[in-house]
């Protein structure tokens, strides 16, 4: 018997081993080495390109993902990145794989990824290549993004100013020390982009037109008020290269004034700290896209990454030097170089004398636990004896209905509430199929499908229905119903909540007539809008028939320009009356509706509830409607104050009066220089506000949107103008532009009542000038306009 027990034991541990070495070999086959090429643009030894190679290495580990990685350095930081050293590089690396395919290339920084851009199809056709430390935003449009796929490094710098700022309120002056090199005038463009932020802080930047020595020397004489920027130096104007170890610390030491910087590689060489990018994630951040691109993905499928990976890192050696304190910085901040306490010391020896502490409280407690736990099990037994009658007392006299009953048709029990309900006693629905009995016959296929239901979904339903009581009368009633199932998923019993809800009934009809009498109601008040509404228009077009006439001919312009004078202050009259006129029906209708909406909500359905909604929603439209109708006409009633106005602050101004709209907007706006002009300023502000306001919500389409404004001399005028790179418009329909409630885009595009032009024109031509318009479709808009004939 042990003989046949051990020759079975031995033939299945021969089986094991077999099958798992089956299984080895057909993994490895079905997963053979993965080959990488990492391509680095600057040297080994570079310590922002050695973290980035150490954090794809970290995610890519060789053993464990059966992946072969091979590592090249460019070394175009020392050497520069020539044409004559790019053809080297390319002679050498057309030798060195012309026998070998990679699976996947990783470069980092910009130079490597632009000798892929240049090579890649002659050196590594068909090859994905996914990329990090690219300064250029814009790379997204200049790749292959069949191929290509990456992470930009973007750079925390106005985090960090700000930070800078608060940590020092009293500064007046940043001085920033960038190179002239492609990466200085990324980062310098970068910087200078964000100076519209500091307009009472002073900028210098120092280059590499200066020694070391001049740099040392100036950084060294610098007012209290100053702090240091250092954003990227590694050669000085005698082309003397200079690790940014040693740049920065040699700044730092000679500075007098904190210095901070955006890098996690200069963090222990003499900089404060500030939010920081560090090349390790950079480059796990690349390893998880690669390890993507090896999984089957496709490089297109994975978007080029933009936003910073950084967080705020500090020295604690310069925070002493400069007098900050740690609870001054930004919560969960990383601090280098702070002296241990006894607690990081021995932190393991501590945690582990806790927990054995904690274990030999619990075991005690355990024991005490134990001994309670049957004396609690008895007292709990009598308390739920007496809560169970507790609870049945409760029930029997509660006032809502309450009935058990079983699959079979039998009823369990059920309450005095549901006994008056039904005109039966307990005994008498225990004798009958109570619900059958109780149920009319109309309701018995939506009863089948409401139980249906809950035997489907196992979970409580909830209806309406009718009751036949004893005496043969009806009682409405809602009924929730929850099912009690047992251990196979069954229904045991059922638990029923019965309210007669004939007196809501009663109150919905009720509620139902007066509903039907509001509907009336708003049907009259929009019927009486849309007669005062049509009269407007009808004045519009008698306005613009009778501007038709005037331009037919030249001979009788004279003697009709005074009856359209006379005849547009009479529509100004007209239109500022039939406004106000219009104002109190439409106050009347918002407020009622509101007060319906506020007060008789709960008695409303949601209908109800929305077609007040609508009502409010139409008279507030007709309210903006008749705001505008009220604007073009001040327009034409405000006495004229001219003066002579600079008009670059008018501009200013109403661009600041904009304020919501510039809300979460990237928008370069630009004012060049004006010339002083003779005009209304109040008249002026609000074209500008117009024109701007136009500007603003049709460059909505850009995610960068760009506003211009500037003047022009023509035939011994000046010709301001306003230009945009919004959508545009087709200029077959410019004659229609300036006419009022003319509108060239549909509503649900671009909100507006199209009076906003008009009121420019009018303006304009109160001051005896002329207004017009040149535009390209999603290209943009310039508007052009005078102040004299």
């Amino acid at each position: 018997m042990n003989i046949k027990r051990n020759i079975k034991f031995i033939m299945i541990f021969n089986l094991s081993v077999i099958i798992f070495l089956l299984n080895s070999f057909l993994f490895a086959q079905e997963n053979p080495t993965k080959d990488i090429l990492i391509l680095n643009s600057y040297q080994k030894g570079f310590l922002w390109t050695d973290n980035i190679v150490k954090g794809i290495e970290s995610v890519l580990e060789s053993e464990k993902n059966n992946i072969k990685l091979s590592v090249e350095y460019m070394d175009t930081k020392t050497i520069g990145y020539e044409t004559e050293y790019k053809k080297q590089l390319y002679d050498l690396y057309k030798y060195k794989y012309k026998n070998r395919k990679f699976d996947l290339i990783i470069s980092s920084d910009d130079n490597a990824l632009d000798f892929l851009r240049e090579f890649h199809q002659d050196l590594f056709p068909g090859v994905p290549i996914a990329f990090c430390g690219v300064n250029n935003l814009n790379i997204s449009n200049m790749i292959d993004r069949e191929i290509f796929t990456g992470i930009i490094e973007l750079h925390s710098v106005k985090e960090t100013i700000d930070l800078a700022l608060r940590l020092h309120p009293g500064t007046r002056q940043i001085v920033f020390v960038v190179e002239n090199s492609p990466t200085g005038t990324y980062l310098w463009n970068q910087i200078k982009g964000l100076l519209k932020y500091y307009e009472d802080i002073r900028t210098t930047r120092i280059d590499d037109s200066l020694s070391m020595e001049q740099i040392e020397d100036r950084v060294r004489k610098l007012s209290d008020d100053t702090i240091v920027y250092w954003g990227t130096l590694h050669r000085d104007k005698f082309r003397k290269y200079y690790p940014f170890e040693e740049g920065a610390l040699r700044v730092s030491k000679a500075s007098s004034q904190p210095m901070y910087g955006h890098s996690v590689q200069i963090l222990p060489y003499g900089i404060v700290g500030g939010k920081l990018l560090g090349g390790f994630y950079h480059g796990q951040v690349v390893a998880e896209m690669a390890q993507r691109i090896l999984r089957g993905e496709k490089a297109l499928d994975i978007p080029v990454l933009t936003e910073p990976q950084t967080q705020y890192m500090f020295n604690y050696e310069q925070m002493q030097r400069f007098g900050i304190n740690t609870s001054d910085l930004p919560e969960g901040s990383i601090i280098i170089n702070k002296p241990s306490s006894f607690y990081e010391e021995n932190k393991i020896l501590i945690w582990s004398v806790i927990a054995f502490v904690v274990l030999q409280m619990l075991i005690i407690i355990s024991l005490v636990m134990n001994i309670t736990k049957r004396k609690k099990a008895e007292e709990g037994l009598t308390e739920s004896l007496q809560r169970e009658r507790f609870w049945a007392d409760i029930v029997r006299n509660a006032s809502v209905g309450v009935a058990t009953g079983y699959p079979d048709g039998r009823l369990g029990m059920c309450n005095v509430a549901y006994q008056k309900i039904t005109g039966y006693s307990e005994k008498e629905l225990q004798t009958i199929d109570w619900n059958k009995i109780l149920t009319p016959p109309e309701w018995e296929e939506s009863e089948t499908d409401k139980l249906q239901e809950l035997h489907r979904m196992k979970k409580s339903v909830q209806y309406e229905k009718e009751y036949i009581r004893k005496d043969g009368s009806r009682v409405p009633v809602e009924f929730l119903v929850y099912p009690r199932f047992d251990s196979n998923g069954n229904v045991e019993r059922y638990f029923a909540f019965v309210i007669d809800i004939t007196e809501r009934k009663k109150t919905e009809e009720e509620l139902q007539k007066y509903r039907e009498h509001l509907e009336e109601l708003v049907n009259e008040r929009t019927v009486e809008l849309e007669e005062k509404t049509k009269k407007i228009e009808e004045s519009q077009q008698a306005l613009t028939c009778l501007m038709e006439d005037v331009n037919e001919s030249r001979v009788e312009l004279d003697v009709l320009n005074k009856q359209l004078q006379a005849a547009n202050k009479e529509l100004e009259a007209f239109a500022y009356s039939v406004s106000h006129d219009l104002r109190a029906p439409l106050r009347n209708i918002d407020g009622f509706s509101q007060i319906l909406l506020e007060d008789y909500s709960d008695i409303l359905d949601k209908q109800g509830q929305h077609y007040l909604r609508r009502v409010r929603a139409g008279t507030q439209n007709m309210g903006q409607l008749i705001d505008d109708i009220l604007s073009l006409s001040r327009s034409g009633r405000h006495t004229m104050d001219k003066k002579t106005i600079n008009m670059e602050s008018i501009v200013r101004e109403a661009y600041n009066s904009l304020e919501n709209e510039l809300k979460d907007r990237k928008i370069d706006f630009v004012v060049h220089e004006c010339p002083r002009a003779l005009a209304d300023p109040h008249l002026v502000k609000i074209v500008f506000t117009n024109l701007l306001t136009n500007a603003l919500k049709f460059t909505r389409i850009r995610e960068h949107a760009k506003i211009e404004i500037g003047s022009m001399p023509e035939d011994g005028h000046t010709v301001f103008f306003i230009k945009d790179n919004g959508a545009g418009f087709d200029m077959k329909y410019a004659d229609k532009l300036f006419v009022p409630f003319q509108r060239l885009h549909r509503a649900e595009e671009f909100e507006g009542s199209g009076i906003g032009l008009a009121i420019v024109q009018r303006i304009i031509h109160r001051h005896g000038g002329r207004i017009w318009a040149e535009s390209e479709i999603n290209v943009g808009t310039t508007f052009y306009f005078t102040l004299t004939g």
